[in-house]
């Protein structure tokens, strides 16, 4: 954020000219060019404190309400910088149009557009959706007329997600990871969490043998012993800082730069698949490791921290109907024993 050649409170952040006075709680977008008229018209009407209602109905307006609001300021970090990419396309191909405008089918076809990336297709409608229940909050458009964008199916994913790693790229990889992309292996399947979680790790969070901390996605408060595995390699890691995973002044490390590391190490591998498994199919590996061990549903989301069976069967895959389908067997031949003994 830069403060230079701006008249007082204004400043411009990622795209955006933006009017803050702390002391009124003011925090206002201003799309405005500076020096405009205009500019100066919504400047001063800010210094008395008031924003302007728009002259239009746009998507452009809508978005930057959207951006003022009590539900966007609360996103996490990471799912607001996803919104912001996604609601700039939109932004790109919307922004003059009346959202009251937009229906069902203007909202399938910019899916259908995408599908080559069904992720990305799938996530500009969830933002839609965000986004027209917004408008609806607003007056944009008329509670009686819904929300256009629930309702579209879509896309499924075509495999079970990131595959596990096997048992010969594990062995490969743990003989010639560099110690801090060994460090983050060993954490993501001892705890099973996701690799943003597991990067926040703090020292003062791992206390007997336990890591007590809160889950990134979804706020869920989390205690997790570790495995002997785990305990034992932690034994051999120094302290350089506050976080477990650091740089080696002892500062945390952003996710990109441990991702570019693990990339670097397994382009070195001889496997030829090494490149094809990536850090969060480790925490499919712990998932099933809890199964093989003979953990229910109930337990292995007591270590992972999904937070429905669905997700489990994507995790856990055949290995978890397997396991649950023996046991269940298991106990049907024990109560049919104990039948004929009585």
């Amino acid at each position: 954020m830069t403060k230079k050649g701006l008249p007082k409170y204004v400043y411009y952040d990622r795209g955006y000219y933006r009017f803050i006075r702390r002391s009124r709680g003011q925090s206002v977008m201003m799309k405005e060019e500076p020096g405009t008229p205009e500019f100066w018209d919504h400047y001063n009407l800010l210094l008395k404190g008031r924003a302007p209602i728009p002259a239009k109905r746009t998507f452009e307006t809508l978005i930057l309400s959207y951006f003022e609001s009590q539900a966007y300021k609360k996103l996490k970090p990471r799912t607001k910088a996803d919104y912001r990419k996604y609601i700039g396309h939109i932004r790109t191909i919307w922004g003059t149009k009346d959202p009251a405008k937009i229906e069902t089918h203007h909202i399938y076809e910019l899916h259908r557009a995408n599908a080559e990336r069904w992720r990305q297709a799938n996530y500009l409608v969830q933002v839609m959706v965000v986004l027209m229940n917004h408008a609806r909050l607003i007056g944009f458009i008329k509670k009686e007329h819904g929300n256009p964008a629930k309702g579209i199916p879509l896309f499924k994913q075509e495999s079970n997600g990131w595959e596990p790693w096997p048992k010969d790229v594990r062995a490969e990889f743990e003989a010639i990871a560099t110690p801090r992309a060994r460090l983050v292996y060993e954490l993501c399947l001892g705890t099973g969490q996701r690799i943003g979680d597991v990067l926040k790790m703090k020292w003062e969070h791992v206390r007997d043998g336990h890591w007590d901390f809160t889950q990134g996605k979804g706020d869920k408060p989390m205690w997790i012993p570790f495995t002997d595995r785990l305990k034992s390699f932690l034994a051999t890691v120094e302290k350089k800082g506050l976080t477990v995973i650091t740089d080696t002044a002892g500062r945390p490390v952003q996710y990109r730069t441990v991702a570019e590391e693990m990339r670097k190490v397994k382009a070195k591998m001889q496997h030829p698949d090494a490149a094809l498994y990536v850090t969060h199919g480790l925490r499919k590996n712990a998932t099933i490791e809890l199964y093989l061990a003979g953990c229910d549903d109930e337990m292995v989301k007591a270590v992972t921290g999904h937070s429905g069976v669905e997700m489990l069967k994507k995790y856990g895959g055949p290995i978890r109907q397997r396991e649950l389908a023996t046991r269940a067997q298991n106990a049907r031949n024990r109560f049919e024993q104990n039948r004929k003994e009585t």
